[in-house]
């Protein structure tokens, strides 16, 4: 008894393996046909009508956009709109251009994307609330390839992030550092600034809802993150749902374990009072009504101080505003684009690409000074009760005589 849905079939399959022989037959016949961007229709028709269909439907797309229209972008033009200075898109292409993670053309099939247009397609994307069909029609992609692009830029940006973002090893980085952050408010042997910064999400999927809302009834994550006094990242910590507060996040990442051994007793980060008093991590006097006046200076100079993490939040986010609310779906996708966003933040100071935060910078401090959160209280075991009082003690005694050195003065 005969099969018509398996004849069918059959017949389909031969058509294609037909169509397929042709194509590679003509491809052969001219070494240059390769480098054609007629080869790929070409293939096409074969094989759509090999299978009995319709041509494929041409869609409409903006072209030569990065040719007839950014390139014709005056320099204010281009900063205005991509939020970056053309010289450091130009770094950017070229860096990505010779890394392993731009795949250029193999020499069969469809071209690849040029590098130019990839990244240029993933700064806008950065700069400006456009959806992913918006960004892929106005570069002339499809929705799947701009998909990939932006995947393969994102690993990019993760790979060079370990280089781009680290934190000072040498004695020689750390007192530059140092000087840097003494020269705000006097406190001596500050290597950095720490605190948690919320980034407004869609829920994940597959996750549920309540775990990821934070203080202020909003979905979004935590992005931990350590600068130095020139506004640069030097640790981030990312995707932690913001229902977990900013200590705990602190415990849970890498460099809290670090820390000790980095610091070595002379140096330490500040951090308000959601984290713990350490050595290594100094936090500002609780204000109970009773503050000496040697506390109060303290906690001024140490907000002062701490405000430049405050500030390094403000202008990544307000230069990427795509980071206002994040559309992906899963977290994984989410903690990737804002270590980009890290990473390309700390390219742009070190290509002299300042961008200017909006907000009044004495408004910054009178949050980071008023505006301080408590460590919550968790349980823990006897012995790490104990240990954990020994090295508030040595906090406290460092930050005394941080205080008394500020009050002398």
């Amino acid at each position: 008894m005969s099969n018509p849905g398996g004849n069918l079939l059959h017949g389909v399959v031969q058509a294609a393996v037909q169509a397929v022989s042709s194509y590679l037959m003509c491809a052969s016949s001219s070494s240059s046909s390769s480098e054609s961007d007629s080869d790929d229709p070409v293939f096409e028709d074969l094989l759509f009508k090999a299978c009995g269909r319709k041509d494929r439907q041409k869609r409409h797309r903006v072209e030569n956009f990065v040719e007839d229209v950014v390139a014709k972008y005056s320099d204010e033009e281009f900063r205005r709109n991509f939020r970056l200075k053309r010289s450091t898109a130009e770094h950017l292409v070229s860096r990505y251009e010779g890394s392993e993670f731009y795949v250029a053309n193999a020499g069969v099939g469809r071209k690849n994307v040029p590098a130019k247009q990839q990244m240029l397609s993933f700064l806008w994307f950065c700069a400006n609330k456009n959806s992913y069909r918006e960004i892929a029609n106005m570069f002339n992609m499809c929705e799947a390839t701009y998909f990939r692009c932006l995947e393969n830029i994102l690993n990019f940006f993760c790979d060079i992030s370990s280089i781009v973002i680290r934190f000072p090893e040498s004695e020689e980085e750390k007192q530059q550092v140092a000087a840097g952050f003494k020269g705000i408010a006097g406190i001596d042997n500050v290597i950095g600034a720490i605190d948690g910064c919320y980034i407004s999400i869609r829920k994940p999927a597959n996750k549920i809802r309540s775990t990821y809302i934070n203080r202020h009834d909003m979905v979004s994550i935590t992005l931990q993150g350590i600068c130095d006094s020139k506004r640069r990242f030097i640790d981030v910590c990312v995707g932690s749902p913001s229902r977990i507060h900013d200590s705990r996040i602190f415990s849970l990442s890498p460099i809290s374990d670090q820390l000790q051994e980095k610091c070595y007793g002379r140096y330490h980060l500040l951090g308000d009072a959601a984290y713990p008093l350490r050595d290594y991590l100094i936090t500002p006097f609780k204000d109970y009504g009773n503050l000496t006046a040697k506390q109060v200076k303290f906690n001024l100079a140490h907000s002062q101080t701490r405000v430049r993490i405050e500030n390094t939040f403000g202008i990544m986010k307000n230069r990427f505003r795509q980071l206002m609310r994040l559309d992906f779906f899963r977290v994984e996708r989410m903690s990737k684009f804002v270590l980009a966003c890290c990473t390309l933040h700390n390219l742009c100071i070190d290509l002299g690409d300042e961008w200017e935060e909006e907000d009044d910078e004495e408004e910054d401090v009178l949050r980071a000074y008023q505006g301080e959160r408590n460590t919550p209280t968790t349980s823990v075991s006897g012995s790490q009760a104990a240990r954990n009082a020994a090295l508030r003690r040595l906090g406290e005694l460092k930050r005394e005589s941080i205080a008394n050195n500020l009050s002398s003065r």
